[in-house]
Protein backbone atom coordinates (compact mmCIF):
# COMPACT_ATOMS: atom_id res chain seq x y z
CA UNK A 1 0.00 0.00 0.00
CA UNK A 2 2.86 2.11 0.91
CA UNK A 3 3.11 4.46 -2.58
CA UNK A 4 7.13 5.33 -1.52
CA UNK A 5 8.55 2.48 -1.96
CA UNK A 6 7.31 2.97 -5.63
CA UNK A 7 10.25 5.65 -5.62
CA UNK A 8 13.08 3.95 -4.16
CA UNK A 9 15.68 3.18 -6.57
CA UNK A 10 13.74 4.67 -9.42
CA UNK A 11 15.64 7.80 -10.15
CA UNK A 12 18.73 5.53 -10.82
CA UNK A 13 19.64 6.56 -13.99
CA UNK A 14 20.87 3.84 -16.88
CA UNK A 15 24.48 4.28 -18.45
CA UNK A 16 25.51 7.64 -20.07
CA UNK A 17 27.40 6.94 -23.18
CA UNK A 18 28.44 9.49 -25.69
CA UNK A 19 30.64 9.37 -28.81
CA UNK A 20 31.50 12.53 -30.57
CA UNK A 21 33.19 12.30 -33.90
CA UNK A 22 37.03 11.86 -34.68
CA UNK A 23 38.03 15.69 -34.96
CA UNK A 24 41.09 16.67 -37.93
CA UNK A 25 44.12 15.35 -37.52
CA UNK A 26 43.98 12.44 -34.62
CA UNK A 27 43.60 9.45 -37.75
CA UNK A 28 46.37 7.28 -37.15
CA UNK A 29 48.41 7.45 -41.20
CA UNK A 30 50.54 4.63 -42.67
CA UNK A 31 52.84 4.95 -45.16
CA UNK A 32 53.84 2.30 -48.13
CA UNK A 33 57.47 2.39 -46.95
CA UNK A 34 56.92 2.02 -42.87
CA UNK A 35 55.27 -0.66 -41.08
CA UNK A 36 54.41 1.64 -37.91
CA UNK A 37 51.70 3.73 -37.44
CA UNK A 38 50.91 6.76 -35.72
CA UNK A 39 48.50 5.80 -32.95
CA UNK A 40 45.19 7.74 -32.31
CA UNK A 41 44.69 9.78 -28.66
CA UNK A 42 41.02 9.38 -27.75
CA UNK A 43 39.94 11.83 -24.98
CA UNK A 44 38.42 9.91 -22.77
CA UNK A 45 36.31 11.32 -19.56
CA UNK A 46 34.23 9.51 -17.09
CA UNK A 47 31.38 11.17 -14.84
CA UNK A 48 30.28 9.54 -11.32
CA UNK A 49 26.39 9.10 -11.72
CA UNK A 50 26.16 8.71 -8.26
CA UNK A 51 27.76 11.59 -7.09
CA UNK A 52 26.05 14.02 -9.93
CA UNK A 53 22.25 12.87 -9.31
CA UNK A 54 23.28 13.99 -5.33
CA UNK A 55 24.00 17.43 -6.20
CA UNK A 56 22.03 18.32 -9.50
CA UNK A 57 19.60 20.35 -7.91
CA UNK A 58 17.14 19.45 -10.96
CA UNK A 59 17.14 16.33 -9.55
CA UNK A 60 17.03 16.79 -5.82
CA UNK A 61 13.99 19.19 -6.42
CA UNK A 62 11.87 16.59 -8.48
CA UNK A 63 12.62 14.09 -6.24
CA UNK A 64 10.85 15.90 -3.29
CA UNK A 65 8.24 16.98 -5.78
CA UNK A 66 7.18 13.48 -5.59
CA UNK A 67 8.02 12.50 -2.18
CA UNK A 68 5.35 15.47 -1.31
CA UNK A 69 2.95 14.17 -3.81
CA UNK A 70 3.17 10.97 -2.51
CA UNK A 71 2.82 11.32 0.34
CA UNK A 72 -0.08 13.66 0.37
CA UNK A 73 -1.96 10.57 -2.10
CA UNK A 74 -1.09 8.20 0.58
CA UNK A 75 -2.42 9.84 3.49
CA UNK A 76 -5.59 10.50 1.63
CA UNK A 77 -5.99 7.14 0.50
CA UNK A 78 -5.43 6.08 4.27
CA UNK A 79 -7.93 8.10 5.61
CA UNK A 80 -10.09 6.51 3.76
CA UNK A 81 -9.28 3.14 4.04
CA UNK A 82 -9.44 3.58 7.89
CA UNK A 83 -12.73 5.10 7.32
CA UNK A 84 -13.84 2.48 5.59
CA UNK A 85 -12.40 -0.23 8.09
CA UNK A 86 -14.50 0.97 10.68
CA UNK A 87 -17.50 1.07 8.41
CA UNK A 88 -16.87 -2.40 8.08
CA UNK A 89 -15.90 -3.50 12.17
CA UNK A 90 -19.85 -2.07 12.81
CA UNK A 91 -21.45 -3.96 9.93
CA UNK A 92 -19.99 -7.07 11.41
CA UNK A 93 -20.81 -6.45 14.41
CA UNK A 94 -23.99 -5.81 13.93
CA UNK A 95 -24.49 -8.96 12.04
CA UNK A 96 -23.15 -10.79 14.88
CA UNK A 97 -25.37 -9.37 17.25
CA UNK A 98 -28.31 -10.23 14.76
CA UNK A 99 -26.94 -13.71 14.83
CA UNK A 100 -27.13 -14.05 18.28
CA UNK A 101 -30.38 -13.03 18.83
CA UNK A 102 -32.01 -14.51 15.31
CA UNK A 103 -34.25 -16.87 17.62
CA UNK A 104 -36.36 -13.88 19.07
CA UNK A 105 -36.89 -12.05 16.05
CA UNK A 106 -40.17 -12.67 14.02
CA UNK A 107 -39.13 -14.26 10.69
CA UNK A 108 -40.81 -11.11 9.04
CA UNK A 109 -38.09 -8.98 10.58
CA UNK A 110 -35.69 -11.01 10.61
CA UNK A 111 -36.02 -11.47 6.44
CA UNK A 112 -36.13 -7.33 6.43
CA UNK A 113 -32.88 -7.39 8.37
CA UNK A 114 -31.41 -9.80 6.07
CA UNK A 115 -31.69 -8.11 3.15
CA UNK A 116 -30.86 -4.84 4.66
CA UNK A 117 -27.10 -6.19 5.90
CA UNK A 118 -27.27 -7.96 2.16
CA UNK A 119 -27.51 -4.70 0.63
CA UNK A 120 -24.82 -3.20 3.06
CA UNK A 121 -22.39 -6.18 2.44
CA UNK A 122 -22.60 -5.19 -1.40
CA UNK A 123 -22.13 -1.42 -0.81
CA UNK A 124 -18.67 -2.43 1.23
CA UNK A 125 -17.44 -4.51 -1.72
CA UNK A 126 -18.24 -1.77 -4.26
CA UNK A 127 -16.59 0.54 -1.37
CA UNK A 128 -13.43 -1.22 -1.07
CA UNK A 129 -13.17 -2.20 -4.47
CA UNK A 130 -13.24 1.17 -5.48
CA UNK A 131 -10.61 2.44 -2.50
CA UNK A 132 -8.28 -0.46 -4.23
CA UNK A 133 -8.45 1.28 -7.99
CA UNK A 134 -7.93 4.87 -6.31
CA UNK A 135 -4.55 2.97 -4.61
CA UNK A 136 -3.71 1.53 -8.20
CA UNK A 137 -4.49 4.32 -10.01
CA UNK A 138 -2.11 6.68 -7.32
CA UNK A 139 0.63 4.14 -7.88
CA UNK A 140 0.29 4.12 -12.17
CA UNK A 141 0.49 8.14 -12.06
CA UNK A 142 3.44 8.43 -9.67
CA UNK A 143 5.21 5.69 -12.11
CA UNK A 144 4.27 7.82 -14.88
CA UNK A 145 5.54 11.16 -13.22
CA UNK A 146 8.58 9.17 -12.61
CA UNK A 147 9.04 8.22 -15.82
CA UNK A 148 8.85 11.76 -17.34
CA UNK A 149 10.98 12.57 -14.61
CA UNK A 150 14.07 10.35 -15.57
CA UNK A 151 13.27 11.20 -18.90
CA UNK A 152 13.76 14.76 -18.44
CA UNK A 153 16.83 14.12 -16.75
CA UNK A 154 18.31 11.92 -19.25
CA UNK A 155 17.39 14.44 -22.19
CA UNK A 156 19.29 17.15 -20.12
CA UNK A 157 22.15 15.27 -19.14
CA UNK A 158 22.93 14.30 -22.98
CA UNK A 159 22.30 17.51 -24.03
CA UNK A 160 25.04 18.78 -22.03
CA UNK A 161 27.33 16.25 -22.62
CA UNK A 162 27.17 16.57 -26.43
CA UNK A 163 27.81 20.56 -25.92
CA UNK A 164 30.82 20.02 -23.30
CA UNK A 165 31.69 16.98 -26.06
CA UNK A 166 31.95 19.70 -28.58
CA UNK A 167 33.70 22.25 -26.21
CA UNK A 168 36.52 19.72 -24.91
CA UNK A 169 37.07 17.89 -27.78
CA UNK A 170 36.29 14.61 -25.38
CA UNK A 171 35.83 11.50 -27.80
CA UNK A 172 33.99 9.58 -24.68
CA UNK A 173 32.74 10.10 -21.51
CA UNK A 174 31.79 7.18 -19.58
CA UNK A 175 29.93 6.42 -16.57
CA UNK A 176 31.15 5.56 -13.34
CA UNK A 177 28.65 4.77 -10.06
CA UNK A 178 26.64 2.30 -9.21
CA UNK A 179 24.90 1.60 -12.58
CA UNK A 180 28.23 2.36 -14.38
CA UNK A 181 30.69 0.50 -16.21
CA UNK A 182 33.90 2.07 -15.00
CA UNK A 183 35.40 0.36 -12.11
CA UNK A 184 38.25 2.89 -11.92
CA UNK A 185 39.22 6.30 -13.46
CA UNK A 186 42.03 8.33 -12.43
CA UNK A 187 41.11 11.51 -10.90
CA UNK A 188 42.38 14.30 -13.76
CA UNK A 189 39.47 12.28 -16.35
CA UNK A 190 36.61 12.81 -14.19
CA UNK A 191 34.48 15.68 -14.88
CA UNK A 192 31.44 15.11 -12.98
CA UNK A 193 32.09 18.38 -10.56
CA UNK A 194 32.39 20.67 -13.45
CA UNK A 195 28.93 18.63 -14.97
CA UNK A 196 27.11 19.61 -11.96
CA UNK A 197 28.17 23.09 -11.54
CA UNK A 198 27.05 24.09 -15.08
CA UNK A 199 24.17 22.06 -15.25
CA UNK A 200 22.84 23.79 -12.04
CA UNK A 201 23.70 27.04 -13.79
CA UNK A 202 21.65 26.64 -16.09
CA UNK A 203 18.54 24.56 -14.00
CA UNK A 204 19.14 27.77 -11.86
CA UNK A 205 18.52 30.13 -14.75
CA UNK A 206 16.00 28.64 -16.02
CA UNK A 207 14.05 28.18 -12.70
CA UNK A 208 14.57 32.13 -12.38
CA UNK A 209 12.65 32.83 -15.83
CA UNK A 210 10.02 30.14 -14.81
CA UNK A 211 9.22 32.02 -11.41
CA UNK A 212 9.33 35.38 -12.75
Amino acid sequence: MNILLKITGVFVLSAVLFMACNKPGQTATTSSDSTASTPVSDKIVFIDIDTLLSKYNLYLDKKSELEAQSKTAEKALSGKIEAFQRRLAKFQQEVAEIQQKANTIAPIELKKMEEKYAQQQQNLAKEEESLMKQRDNAAMDLDKQLQATQKNLQEKIDVFLDKIAEEKGYDLVLMKGSSGSVMYGRATLDITQETVTRLNEEYGATKKETEK
